[in-house]
């Protein structure tokens, strides 16, 4: 399996409807041995490399042995760099590179251009033809516009793999999209049980209008928390933040809770927010457990209250396929469940805002547990505001106690070709909380001009604002944004797109 097959299969298939790429990619799928790969590559289960389109362009430069004004300006003319340096570089040189080799070089670290993965990118990036270097590029900043999703994936192993799609979406929710394929390469079904220790993607709420929630419902409260999912078999408690990360030690006190439960086998997921009394804390107090190196201390400084949404596996059963009413069945006599309610929506509503919290999440009673997704069976409801998560592109120093801290964040939001300037946003953010992303973001600096520093996409924030505009020359607006939280729980994937800021306006 080539790389120039690769590239000429994505080539053939970018134009393509998504019911005409299923058919295409199934088919083609027969020209390639090595599968898993294949799948690891298009589903972009890839490791992060430390690139962005800035760096980018300076490396493609030095590649070149150009002037980066000329990259850039081939950029502005094409509004995508795979695309530019196709017909920048229109030859049709010949190697023997692999799909193997292709996905080695588009996870190497690239923190550095003084590093040995520059000079193999370099040595292998002139002995690629041009369609090669256009595919190599687009999937090597992850932004590979050829509109292949992981249910077009999906859909596309169903086909080939002759299976149900219900079926195939049912092993996805166990396992990568990758290893499904493996399995069905040798003809096996993937597990499907659960396993101490093997973190499982969170499923996800969204906004939803109120004439398309459920009707059979149950209603949470929307905690001002952090996701965590906590497994225990016996004594041995690990929790694990959204991002699938261990954080058992910034919150023993709350593993030491589970560890009390009576059943000794157990996938749970849930909240933690941090506590004043009986009442909810500002979420920035949660800093403390995240970045305080005395563990003790933090426990003492910020409280907290650990609250269960949901249970994925109990007493070594796996549950996630059983419609959400009987998982809390299952749960019912386990303490610190979430407060949920089936009667009066807006009532319970009003309770959760008076109590401090967020607002309600209205979940579907019959719907499965979606790994991964932001699932239609979950709708969260708060006060009518602006509620986005955006990325930090750049940012500049402020004035002042502040002068030796980044204080004015331009923030953007997911596009086609990458991310999109939204707005610029100073307040709501602490002291701490200036410093704690100062020191992140200085480890990520792409290019500096005049004042502002710019960024390689990777910190999110969470931003609240009371309107949505854009202007004549197409720029994006927001009216009084201010910073709610740092989501250092949450992936730049996950962050909100230009699609969902047209719906805004």
């Amino acid at each position: 399996m080539t790389m120039k097959q690769l590239a000429r299969m994505l080539e053939a298939s970018e134009n393509m409807t998504p019911t005409q790429a299923i058919t295409f990619l199934s088919r083609e799928l027969e020209n390639f041995e090595d599968k898993p790969t294949l799948f690891s590559v298009l589903s972009l289960e890839l490791k992060t490399n430390n690139i962005g389109l800035s760096k980018a362009q300076k490396w493609m430069a030095k590649i070149y042995d150009v002037f980066e004004d000329e990259i850039v300006s081939e950029y502005d003319n094409y509004g995508d760099l795979g695309e530019a340096m196709y017909w920048f570089d229109n030859t049709n040189k010949e190697n023997e590179y692999t799909i193997n080799t292709f996905k080695t070089l588009i996870e190497l670290d690239c923190g550095n251009m003084l590093s040995d993965s520059f000079k193999l990118i370099s040595e292998c990036l002139l002995k690629m033809s041009d369609i090669e270097v256009k595919w190599f590029i687009r999937y090597w900043l992850r932004t590979t516009r050829n509109g292949i999703k992981n249910s077009t994936l999906q859909k596309v192993m169903a086909k080939h793999y002759d299976k149900k799609i219900s079926v195939v979406k049912k092993h996805c929710n166990f396992n990568s999209i990758s290893d499904v394929v493996s399995y069905y390469e040798m003809n096996e079904e993937p597990p499907m049980n659960l396993t101490h220790g093997g973190f499982v993607a969170p499923m996800l709420a969204k906004a939803i209008p109120m004439n398309k929630w459920p009707s059979n419902k149950i209603v949470d409260f929307k905690y001002d928390g952090n996701r965590y999912q906590i497994h225990k078999q016996g004594d041995s408690v690990i929790v694990f933040n959204r991002k699938g990360n261990i954080v058992t030690e910034q919150f023993s006190d709350v593993a030491d809770i589970v560890r009390e439960y009576e059943s000794d086998n157990l996938i749970l997921d849930g909240e933690i927010y941090p506590i004043e009394g009986e009442r909810p804390a500002p979420h920035s107090k949660l800093a403390t457990r995240v970045h305080s190196k005395d563990k003790a201390e933090a426990i003492a400084k910020c409280p907290v209250k650990w609250v269960i949404f949901d249970c994925l596996l109990i007493e070594g059963e796996t549950i996630m396929n059983l419609p959400y009413s009987e998982r809390l069945e299952k749960i019912e006599t386990l303490p610190d469940q979430a407060e949920r309610s089936t009667d009066n929506v807006m009532a319970f509503y009003n309770k959760a805002i008076n109590d401090g919290f967020e607002g309600i999440i209205v979940k579907d009673a019959d719907a499965p547990y979606e790994s991964g997704k932001r699932s239609k069976y979950w709708a969260k409801h708060k006060p009518p505001q602006i509620d986005l998560d955006l990325v930090i592109l750049s940012a500049r120093y402020g004035d002042g106690k502040n002068s030796s801290y980044f204080a004015s964040f331009d923030l953007g939001a997911k596009s086609e070709n990458g991310f999109v300037k939204v707005t610029s946003v100073g307040s709501g953010l602490t002291d701490a909380n200036l410093i704690s992303l100062t020191n992140t973001l200085r480890k990520n600096v792409e290019n500096f001009k005049n004042t502002t520093y710019y960024f390689l996409p990777r910190v999110v924030l969470e931003i609240k604002a009371d309107l949505v505009t854009k202007d004549k020359q197409g720029n994006y607006s927001l009216r009084f944004p201010r910073v709610h939280r740092i989501r250092e729980d949450k992936f730049v994937a996950d962050i909100n797109t230009i699609k969902n800021i047209e719906e805004l306006i």
